[in-house]
């Protein structure tokens, strides 16, 4: 039998990003918008190309020997080279290059926000399973509590001293402290599927996972000021930084249309030669030798061009209309990026604050429901008080370790999503 597998919260974290397939096509679309960039820069260049051909014809043709119309088959053929640079085209390749560079870009920034959201599912993920398994264990220490109790109280109503009813309430609790730990059995499977899904493991394989220790000390830390953990979270933003770059792509391509009514100008040159089976010496009326032939028929050509758009059924203000609309578009996808950033740290760090006052109250209760529970305990044993009293403190203290259990996997919940949106959470391994 093959052992489990234990990972830990930062395994966890770089399996995901390495199988997560979000990532996967996100950067995909990063590598495609990177060769775009590499291309604009290319469009600089000349132009090169040549050509060549060969043709066959058969049929009456005239023949300038004999002056009349003849039956013949000719053969015929060239070849060509040219190179064409556009020296200047209102602007659209300096400003298509600057498009392209924001677009890679911003298509990085994407692969970063697409690691942000998969770390921040894979901390949520871990945490329930861990917060479920904590929960489990302290349910099957009040029942081994619960067992012993049974024992005692067995014992006593065997020695006569006891009763029958105190046995069966023991029982009675037993089974459903029994039901309660079925549930969280079950709560904690489907905890672990939820989260070997994210990671694109086989769930029929043995996987457990490492609790995260930490000492009160570090619980109780201050938080940072809401104004410098907002300041970190607005630099490192992928999305903020996404939607800034989609923005100046949006303002290049309006440029583009607002100087397409600009002349372009180009300078083409170009070498080229031709040959035919009919092409005869005019002195002697023989028939050209090939090598005669290239040599006689090469043509050379050069040109500087310039075109001017005139009118073009107003597909330029169409264009240049769409554009401006575009970077109107792009201006409000930035501000809603950065009103969501506000939204999302302002609610990770007043939950923060929360989880942190709400485990100083957790902490001081437990104190109070142990020493409560143990009074209960003492006089029960002795008598004094019955069961339904001892089984209000027993549960009360069960709640109260649930409690404690929870405000602190919150805190440390709250303070992982806090550290991710200042760019502060591992990297991912390049292992």
């Amino acid at each position: 039998m093959w052992a489990q597998r234990v990972l830990t919260l930062e395994e966890c974290i770089d399996i995901a990003l390495q199988s997560n397939l979000s990532i996967k096509r996100a950067k995909n679309q990063a590598e495609i918008a990177k060769a775009q960039y590499t291309q604009s820069k290319f469009n600089f260049l000349p132009s090169l190309s040549a050509s060549a051909r060969h043709n066959w014809f058969e049929g009456l043709a005239f023949d300038q020997t004999s002056g009349s119309l003849v039956n013949t088959t000719t053969l015929g053929g060239g070849g060509s080279v040219g190179a064409g640079l556009t020296i200047f085209d209102g602007f659209s390749n300096i400003y298509g290059m600057q498009r392209a560079k924001a677009n890679s870009e911003a298509a990085e920034e994407a692969v970063k926000g697409s690691i942000l959201s998969t770390q921040t599912s894979i901390v949520a993920a871990f945490l329930q399973v861990i917060t479920t398994k904590e929960n489990l264990k302290m349910q099957q220490e009040t029942l081994e509590l619960l067992n012993g109790q049974l024992d005692r109280e067995a014992k006593r109503e065997s020695a006569g001293v006891g009763n029958m009813e105190q046995v069966y309430n023991f029982r009675s609790q037993i089974a459903q402290q029994q039901l309660t730990i079925v549930n969280l059995s079950n709560n904690l499977e489907t905890a672990k599927l939820t989260l070997l899904q994210l990671l694109l493991l086989d769930p029929t394989e043995e996987y457990s996972f490492e609790g995260i220790t930490v000492n009160d000390a570090e619980l109780e830390e201050e938080i940072e000021a809401y104004g410098e953990v907002y300041t970190k979270s607005l630099e490192v933003s992928p999305s903020v930084r996404s939607a800034e770059l989609s923005l100046e792509a949006s303002e290049k391509a309006m440029k583009i249309e607002k100087f397409n009514w600009m002349p372009s100008i180009s300078m083409n040159a170009g070498y080229g030669t031709t040959w035919s089976s009919n092409l005869r010496n005019p002195n002697d009326g023989s028939v050209l030798d090939l090598s005669t032939q290239f040599e006689t028929n090469a043509a050379k050509s050069a040109s500087l061009n310039m075109t001017i758009p005139l009118f073009n059924n107003f597909r330029n203000r169409t264009n240049l209309q769409t554009s401006k609309i575009q970077v109107l578009n792009s201006q409000l996808a930035l501000e809603q990026a950065k009103n969501d950033l506000t939204n999302q740290v302002q609610q990770a760090y007043l939950n923060l604050v929360n989880a942190k006052t709400t485990f100083v109250a957790a902490k001081q209760s437990k104190v109070n429901l142990d020493q409560s529970f143990q009074f209960s305990q003492t006089r029960y044993e002795n008598g004094t008080i019955d069961f339904v009293t001892y089984l209000t403190s027993l549960v009360n203290k069960n709640r109260g370790d649930l409690e404690l259990i929870r405000s602190k996997y919150l805190i440390l919940l709250r303070q992982f999503i806090l550290d991710i949106y200042k760019g502060e959470l591992m990297e991912p391994s390049t292992n």
